[in-house]
């Protein structure tokens, strides 16, 4: 569990992985004939002699030449790469007809190497670029081409299946289609499960609940009949961060329709979560079950490590976590088990059972309200997007490659590698083959590269082909419960300008943090009216505004 949905250890990897995971590479190929320059061979009679003439006899076709696609791609340098000995770069260049041409650059140094060749007018001919800050900023100039005519079912049937038209519109400037969304790998998503003891709901003679309801009721139960355990617990972030606000109460606020800190929006007018009166409701819910001993009594200062140390000791029922803990929490309450019966191997270790069933765990979505409603927040859709250089040779030649790499044999390919040698797949299931390279080579047997996911330009909105098999089993089950969580909602505010917002938001998110502790923890519900009349005051209102304005710009009104 973490602050913003992500934990920071988690992130710092996964930001470095992803970095080479969106990226393309390549370098110079011949077509795959066998004939470097391109040429076509000496036309010759059965006889051995040349044919008549001319007239007489068609001339072959000339082979059509690799397109040519310049790229900057971001490397970690610590590890050997040479993009001229990769496999799956020249089984890409070969399936799309193409010659890929690099730039490699430390993926550190990623942002300011494509900041200086924007600013240079040395653009490759397809840019990987941020949205919120770079993109928005260059799209205007006339830095990249203006797809908007481009895309559609007919011409661009992949990416127009693979991309929402929502997103599509979300990603607009001033009105225009300059890029293509891009997340990658498991998509975008919901990434918090409500996790529950399952022995301990089957010592209360419960099953899994899934609405506010049947959940109060279970915790109802384990106060009656556990005693020394807490119903649902949580720990605290930084005030001001969106965590400290949802994460323990996720699945409250969810079921009475809201989410602290999201911005919504209805015909082009914008408000916000925290100001909605269902959010009194919410918290009024919240202040009973404080007083019914239902919510940890230190859940406004305890820190993760006693959060953990509760955990492990068997002292909680319920919380929200983060996809990636419930593997290994699991496996530590199994240790602290089988320590307290006597039973653990004098390593005090249990081996990985990242593959096997949960044995103390059960994980669910989002709660229903009393109108079997919910939401849960979503982060932002994508964070990035591939765009065409202005200066490429042939914009809808190019458009159309990535169009075709979108077919699903060539995501496969680009994502995963090649069948039977980088993957297996059983049964429809997908098993990566961890021996198809040497880790500390980074090669195959044969000495060369194998850059899966380096050459891709699946957008990976809903997550590429697979993805959630080629996890184990305990964190893909626990993934696949969190971004296949039908409730989902985003945030309107994203992709919007609201200069009050970056200066205000995080004063605002501690006020409400403030408010709304104080009313969990019993004082006047009619706080929240003080804290709606601040909160418009002191900038929310400003903020409204703002968005509204940006949203018609964006939307070319």
């Amino acid at each position: 569990m973490n602050g913003k949905q992500k934990k920071p250890w988690l992130l710092g990897a996964l930001t470095l992985i992803l970095a080479g995971m969106f990226a393309m590479a390549g370098c110079s190929s011949n077509n795959g004939n066998g004939n470097e320059n391109g040429s076509a061979s000496p036309i010759v009679t059965p006889s051995g002699s040349p044919p008549a003439s001319p007239s007489s006899t068609p001339s072959a076709a000339p082979a059509e030449e690799p397109y040519s696609i310049k790229l900057l791609l971001p490397q970690d340098i610590s590890k050997p790469y040479d993009p001229a000995k990769d496999a799956i770069k020249k089984a890409v260049e070969e399936k799309l007809g193409v010659t890929l041409v690099p730039e490699i650059v430390d993926v550190q140094q990623y942002k300011t190497k494509l900041n200086l060749k924007m600013s240079s007018n040395d653009i490759p001919d397809i840019v990987r670029i941020d949205f919120a800050d770079d993109f928005q900023k260059y799209a205007p100039q006339g830095a990249f081409v203006d797809l908007t005519e481009l895309i559609n079912e007919k011409d661009t049937p992949n990416i127009w299946k693979e991309v929402p038209q929502q997103v599509f519109e979300q990603a607009k400037v001033n009105g225009k289609i300059y890029g293509i969304p891009y997340q990658g790998g498991p998509g975008s998503g919901y990434r918090w499960n409500l996790v529950m003891r399952s022995d301990y709901l089957k010592e209360v003679g419960e099953s899994v609940p899934t609405t506010l309801d049947a959940y109060y009721n279970a915790l109802k139960k384990i106060k009656e009949m556990k005693k020394d355990v807490i119903p649902l617990g949580g720990y605290t972030a930084k005030t001001g961060e969106v965590k400290f606000a949802t994460n323990s109460f996720d699945n409250i606020f969810g079921a009475f329709g809201v989410t602290p800190g999201y911005f919504t929006q209805q015909d082009g007018k914008f408000s916000n979560y925290d100001i909605d009166p269902r959010m009194k409701e919410a918290l009024k819910f919240l202040q009973k079950m404080y007083a019914e001993n239902l919510i940890d009594k230190e859940f406004a200062t305890i820190k993760e490590e006693q959060f953990r140390a509760k955990l492990f000791a068997g002292k909680l029922f319920s919380w929200m976590g983060w996809w990636s803990t419930a593997k290994d929490y699991d496996t530590q309450i199994e240790s602290f088990e089988l320590k307290k019966s006597g039973k653990l191997d004098k390593d005090g270790t249990l081996p990985d059972q990242s593959s096997e069933p949960y044995k103390y765990l059960s994980l669910t979505g989002s709660l229903t309200g009393a109108d079997g409603k919910a939401v849960a927040p979503q982060g932002a859709p994508f964070g990035q997007v591939l765009a065409i250089s202005a200066k490429t040779k042939d914009p809808k030649k190019l458009l159309a490659i990535i169009d075709k790499s979108l077919e699903i044999d060539n995501q496969m390919l680009t994502v995963w590698g090649v069948e039977n040698v980088d993957y297996e797949l059983t049964g429809g299931k997908l098993q990566q083959i961890p021996t198809a390279i040497d880790q500390a080579t980074q090669t195959d047997k044969d000495g060369n590269f194998r850059g899966t996911q380096r050459y891709t330009w699946a957008p990976g909105l809903k997550g590429w082909p697979h993805y959630l098999e080629s996890l184990p089993l305990r964190p893909s089950m626990a993934l696949d419960t969190a971004i296949n969580n039908p409730n989902q909602i985003t945030d309107a505010a994203n992709y919007l300008d609201s200069p009050t917002k970056i200066a205000k938001q995080v004063e605002l998110n501690t006020m409400r943090d403030s408010y709304f502790t104080q009313i969990i923890m019993g004082a006047s519900i009619d706080k929240f009216d003080e804290f709606v009349a601040k909160w418009k005051s002191q900038g929310g209102d400003q903020i409204l505004q703002e968005l509204e304005q940006s949203y018609q710009k964006k939307m070319g009104k």
